[in-house]
């Protein structure tokens, strides 16, 4: 084999790998009546089946990974159970090779020379990473409590994340050269903005589609970035006018997705999709609902966020100054607020449903986190033995320790 092929074969043995895994996942979690796999194939895939498609789009209108479901079944005849197992694989897949191609992009961009190898190992980390869970801590459970960027059981958010990768990469490139007339790390944006900012509405409207607990965190993280950019700009009187329509139109990337957020909104809320209407949108008391599952959220935050929050100790530098450390960090501070104070009534406040955008602001955190370190560990290879070598091993380790209690969850998902 030449050398393409051998890059080639290194990337996509660690995505089979991924689909291999998520598939006996699924297989596993369909026999637990109480999981969130079972529910979404033998309540709202059945009830797209046996009630229609506008009774089934109430229940979930959130219906990106149900669709190939379905289509693989009426259309293949492929028993639900295996079309499950195969979109799960192929969502978790896609997510890896995104990171996997970012990784790569970043590292051209930057020089840091990081080979198809490095890059396909530590994208496989990125994608089953955990929470350091110890039983005797009281930050809650593996999942519940401590909570993750992976929650590899749950079908509709590992959609999510593929597109999820790429919006984030897309506005940091939209960014950098509408702002800073820099050129685009991840895509080449500079050729065609008008092209890219398309890109950016599908894409989101994709990862709506998939579950809208992406978009609730990343628009407004988008937002409350370039409006606090725009009032800097008026203070300093530079051209606010010009920046507010830039503003105007990063926003008009983000209305196909807000339309269907809205109606999904309508027919989980107010057409009685939510469990036949026992629950509604709500207002919590601060923490209430992470508190159902830990009894010391700080500590479940320290656990699920160790190795990005050492970096940007780090780096905490960096992470204010540049605009992707920003946007990450924002995004996550909001999808945080969103956890603390919002929820849903009735039966449904213990399913912790606005705590997801939370974890969408991890995904990006960690993301940001983990291409700061490849970016430092390139600048200190000549420094082996400086402090500073010491501190990027100490993060290697750090990141490690997530992945191995990501093997660890993946294990007890096996069974």
């Amino acid at each position: 084999m030449n050398r393409k092929e051998n890059e080639k074969l290194i990337m996509l043995l660690p995505a089979a790998i991924l689909f291999a895994l998520m598939y006996r996942i699924v297989m596993r979690e369909l026999q637990n009546p109480l999981s969130d796999m079972n529910g979404h194939v033998y309540v709202y895939i059945l009830g797209f089946l046996q009630d229609g498609f506008w009774e089934g789009f109430k229940e979930v209108p959130y219906l990106l990974w149900h669709l190939p479901v379905l289509a693989m079944y009426r259309f293949l005849h492929i028993p639900l159970e295996n079309g499950a197992g195969l979109v799960s694989g192929f969502f978790a897949s896609f997510g890896y090779l995104v990171t996997y191609d970012l990784i790569r992009r970043f590292s051209e961009k930057k020089g840091l020379g990081i080979g198809p190898l490095t890059a396909a190992a530590v994208s496989f980390g990125f994608s089953v990473a955990q929470g350091i869970y110890v039983d005797f801590w009281d930050a809650g459970e593996r999942f519940n409590g401590i909570f993750s960027m992976n929650p590899l059981h749950n079908p509709t958010h590992m959609a999510v994340r593929p597109f999820a990768l790429l919006c984030f990469a897309l506005v940091a490139d939209l960014w950098a050269v509408t702002e800073e007339g820099k050129e685009g790390t991840f895509f080449p944006v500079e050729r065609n903005v008008k092209k890219y900012r398309i890109l950016l509405s599908v894409l989101l409207f994709f990862s709506a589609m998939a579950k809208p607990v992406f978009a609730e965190m990343f628009v407004p993280a988008v937002a409350f970035t370039m409006l606090a950019r725009w009032i800097v700009k008026c203070i300093r009187k530079e051209d606010g006018k010009a920046y507010f329509g830039e503003c105007l139109r990063m926003l008009l990337s983000a209305v196909p997705a807000l339309l269907y957020i809205l109606l999904q909104f309508l027919a989980y809320f107010a057409w009685g999709g939510s469990y036949g209407s026992d629950g509604g949108f709500t207002v919590t008391r601060w923490m209430e609902v992470w508190s159902l599952f830990s009894d010391n959220i700080l500590l479940s935050v320290l656990c699920g966020m160790a190795f990005p929050i050492f970096m940007c100790v780090l780096s905490g530098r960096w992470f204010v100054k540049n605009a992707m450390g920003r946007l990450a960090l924002t995004g996550y501070g909001i999808g945080l607020l969103e956890a603390a104070l919002l929820g849903e009534s009735g039966v449904k406040l213990s399913h912790g449903d606005f705590l997801w955008p939370m974890m969408c602001g991890m995904l990006l955190w960690w993301l940001v986190a983990l291409l700061r370190l490849l970016e430092l560990e390139s600048a200190e290879r000549e420094n082996a033995g400086s402090l500073r070598s010491v501190l990027l091993s100490g993060a290697w380790l750090l990141f490690l320790a997530h992945v191995i209690f990501g093997v660890i969850y993946l294990r007890s998902l096996m069974g």
